[in-house]
């Protein structure tokens, strides 16, 4: 899989992390409120710098296997937050994203999600997309519905971090699910 970057969708860039925007991302990474359904507990600095760094050195990596990308508002290019399509396999690719409390509730999760989907069915091989989510997230359930992945299962005790075990939800789509509501919109 190779994704053409950045992606644009109707209000959003999505392109690879720059060293200099270290303030933006800790500033959305070290926020307990929005670390709350992640499997990390709120940044520290040097937790932020080595995110930071690891992100850069996927960029570099050859074959790259994962896109982790930065989410910019452009209407004021600010960072709001990131989202990644990382490859699991040859044919398959995990989703993510998280933002930056003042980007809740505008829709941005739907964009990225959806400008995903799309850019990562895009290429040939990717036949399956998947996502988790907590099973308290409501909002993130929301999302990855909207974005048309597909609930298929609760992952019972899917980790253990953060001193407890996790619940999961299990999104997934695949190609042809994909392409088939994609001919229905027509």
């Amino acid at each position: 899989m190779l994704l053409e970057l950045p992606i644009r969708t109707q209000r959003l860039e999505l392109r690879d992390f720059q060293p200099t925007e270290f303030d933006a991302v800790h500033e959305y990474r070290s926020d307990p409120d929005v670390t709350r359904f992640m499997f990390f507990e709120p940044d520290t600095a040097a937790d932020t710098e080595w995110y930071l760094d690891s992100i850069l050195e996927t960029q570099r990596a050859e074959p790259r296997q994962v896109w982790e990308l930065a989410v910019v508002d452009t209407a004021d290019s600010r960072l709001v937050g990131g989202c990644d399509l990382t490859l699991e396999s040859s044919h398959e690719a995990d989703l993510g994203y998280i933002l930056a409390r003042r980007a809740w509730g505008k829709g941005y999760g739907t964009e990225i999600a959806r400008a995903l989907v799309e850019r990562g069915f895009s290429d040939p091989g990717l036949h399956r997309i998947f996502a988790t989510c907590d099973r308290e997230n409501h909002a993130s359930r929301r999302v990855l519905e909207k974005a048309g992945l597909l609930f298929e299962s609760t992952l019972i005790h899917h980790k253990f971090t953060k001193s407890r075990w996790w619940d999961s939800e299990l999104y997934a789509l695949t190609r042809e699910d994909w392409s088939a509501a994609a001919e229905g919109d027509d």
